[in-house]
């Protein structure tokens, strides 16, 4: 820890306490998603993010994703995965419960020690890439007869999602179940992609409610099996003729397009803040600041622009010049 210490630029006794548990470098916040509920993140404290940038560039490198994972890895999108499912007449949806949360440190372990890293080298580690939380009952300490009791703490380490390290650990963690959802789908003549905890299923072929409703116990088992969970509440089966949306993105028989609510609730926005500034429609809109509420609108722009990159070329153009109007120095820039 040390060495790692040293490459990093950081301190030993801060590596060392993070490692120990006994300080908690991660910060609450939450983000608006596009359909404008809310998700909590954990963000790693400027110096702890910096050391598992190093760890991703530096220790992270060969692990092994499945095709169908689709998240977090560089050259794939959203859009990638979507249109996986152009042309498909059935589709099955579910959802993995607390994805991140569910993989805990003793996995993250397991991977730094596939990898060839020496017991406690590989613990440390997966110690700088979770984030403790309160244990929920009474388990078995995981570090039990490995030697490294010393390190024994009253908290559960977690994969935080926000972490520059989480994707990447999460997708190798996961390729066991993707490899068991793959060998289902193509059992059944199905396809199936993953983008983080969103699992999809498309069917080309003639199919029947009934048949697709018997492969969601086989694949809640194969879930299972792989130490995860389903979000009962999520699954959908979409049948031929009705509306086809994976990953909030709207599937037509030749591409994929952005959802007509988004594309109204970003014009609204816009329209807003044109006439009444960022900071009335923020207040509004209750968002915590007229920053926030920037940096939401921009988040979707992004988003938008490699969907639909002309529709939301108009609409860049007319939010920095609203921006600009009302004097905002976001818009500066350009």
């Amino acid at each position: 820890m040390r060495h790692l210490a040293r490459e990093t630029g950081t301190e030993w006794g801060y590596l060392r306490s993070i490692v120990e548990r006994r300080s908690n470098e991660y910060s609450s916040i939450r983000r608006r998603k596009r359909d404008g509920s809310f998700r909590e993140i954990s963000a790693p404290n400027p110096n702890l993010m910096h050391v598992q940038r190093w760890m991703l560039s530096n220790v992270l490198t060969g692990l092994q994703f499945h095709d169908a994972a689709f998240a977090y890895r560089r050259g794939r999108s959203i859009k990638h995965c979507a249109e996986v499912h152009l042309g498909a007449s059935w589709l099955l949806k579910m959802d993995l419960h607390n994805f991140f949360g569910s993989i805990e440190e003793s996995r993250v372990y397991g991977v730094l020690r596939r990898l060839g890293y020496p017991a406690l080298l590989a613990l440390e580690m997966a110690r700088l890439c979770t984030k403790p939380i309160a244990p929920a009952g009474v388990t078995k300490p995981w570090l039990s007869g490995r030697g490294l009791e010393a390190y024994a703490a009253p908290y559960r380490g977690v994969l935080p999602q926000g972490a520059p390290t989480s994707g990447a650990l999460a997708n190798t963690i996961a390729f066991r179940l993707d490899t068991a959802l793959a060998s289902i789908a193509d059992e059944g003549g199905l396809t199936y992609t993953r983008y983080s905890d969103d699992l999809t299923f498309s069917s080309y072929e003639g199919l029947s409610r009934t048949a697709v409703s018997k492969l969601i116990p086989q694949i809640e088992r194969a879930i299972s099996l792989s130490g995860f969970d389903v979000h009962k509440g999520k699954t959908r089966i979409v049948t031929p003729g009705a509306r086809q949306i994976v990953l909030g993105l709207m599937l037509t028989p030749e591409t994929v397009r952005l959802l007509p609510e988004f594309r109204h609730q970003l014009d609204n926005h816009i329209r807003c803040v044109e006439r009444y500034g960022p900071a009335a429609h923020a207040k509004t809109r209750r968002f915590d600041s007229a920053l926030s509420m920037i940096n939401y609108v921009d988040g979707c722009l992004a988003f938008a622009v490699d969907i639909e990159p002309d529709w939301t070329a108009r609409r860049m153009l007319r939010w920095r010049a609203a921006l600009g109007q009302h004097g905002h120095p976001v818009a500066q820039d350009t």
